[in-house]
């Protein structure tokens, strides 16, 4: 697969159009709105520059990647002959059903159709097509271009060639393909991370500490594990020789006092919501929020560094 299309160039779309472009795929891009296409294209270019900085990409693969940036001015010329085709549109299933449609009028019988979508499911969006076995769930985590993660979901139409096409497709880019064998809302990180942010939330609405220092105790501890393996993974370890079924046997068995008194909302209370808020204007005071984000953008591409060399070395 050569030719990709980014349909809908918000902050996903464009950060998908520079991962692309980056292994040296030909991407055309397209959004409804001129000023999010011409804003994604500039987006894209300036992460290019910004991973041959970080010495992620060669000088001449960052320009090479820049020229293989293309705007384009309508959802045919987006498609003609394009092979496989990222949709980062608005979450909403009225909206990506019209895409859908549109999609299956110009696109190529091979083309695979790829949704960004972080909670919807696949199988209510594909019912639109008549041929839904080519579209699945790629979902990424933010930002695209440096995060490997991408989440492949396939709908009850969905054909198995179709997702293991795109696991190969994705593993030869250098993405690190977790593939779902069944729909549920969120997938899995968005899952594992709404369980941490609702606990965050409810420690910082009980008075039991600060925003800074809620969030050092998730990034100076558990954080610098989670960069390197799993919560199984880690508790196999912590169980030493007896392994993970010591762990739960054992040190499992006090985690039912923290479970037993740990929030269960399903909606976020205004008083949490207020703290949250008035809590991180502490970090605004040290950095901007663009500021931060390249400070993030920065430390991820050092992480991503350290972690491929150890891979090489395995």
């Amino acid at each position: 697969m050569q030719e990709i299309g980014i349909l809908g160039a918000g902050l996903i779309g464009a950060s998908w159009a520079s991962f692309f472009a980056a292994q040296g795929l030909n991407v055309r891009i397209y959004d409804v709105n001129e000023a999010v296409k011409q804003k994604a294209l500039d987006i894209a270019r300036t992460n290019l520059q910004r991973l041959a900085g970080l010495e992620l990409l060669a000088p001449e693969e960052a320009q090479r990647g820049e020229a293989n940036l293309r705007l384009v001015g309508s959802m045919q010329e987006l498609l003609a002959d394009v092979d496989y085709v990222q949709e980062s549109v608005i979450e909403d299933y009225a909206i990506k059903a019209d895409v859908y449609r549109e999609f299956e009028q110009h696109a190529p019988d091979t083309a695979i159709l790829a949704s960004s979508s972080s909670g919807l499911l696949m199988t209510r969006m594909q019912s639109v097509l008549e041929n839904p076995e080519r579209a699945l769930i790629a979902h990424p985590f933010n930002p695209p271009h440096l995060i490997p993660l991408v989440e492949l979901v396939p709908g009850e139409q969905t054909a198995a060639e179709t997702v293991e096409t795109v696991k190969a497709f994705f593993l030869k880019l250098g993405k690190h393909p977790v593939v779902l064998n069944k729909e549920v809302p969120g997938h899995i990180a968005n899952r594992l991370a709404a369980a941490v942010w609702r606990e965050s939330l409810a420690l910082l609405d009980e008075g039991v500490a600060s925003v800074e220092d809620i969030d050092a105790a998730l990034c100076q501890g558990p954080g610098l594990r989670w960069a390197m393996m799993g919560q199984h993974l880690i508790y196999e370890l912590g169980g030493g020789e007896g392994g993970y079924q010591k762990f739960i046997d054992t040190i499992g068995a006090s985690f039912e006092e923290y479970l037993n008194d740990m929030e269960t909302w399903t909606t976020i209370p205004e008083s949490a919501k207020q703290k949250a808020v008035a809590g991180t204007q502490a970090y605004l005071k040290q950095k901007s929020r663009s500021e931060w984000a390249a400070w993030r953008d920065e430390k991820l591409a050092r992480i991503q560094q350290v972690l491929r060399e150890e891979s090489r070395d395995v």
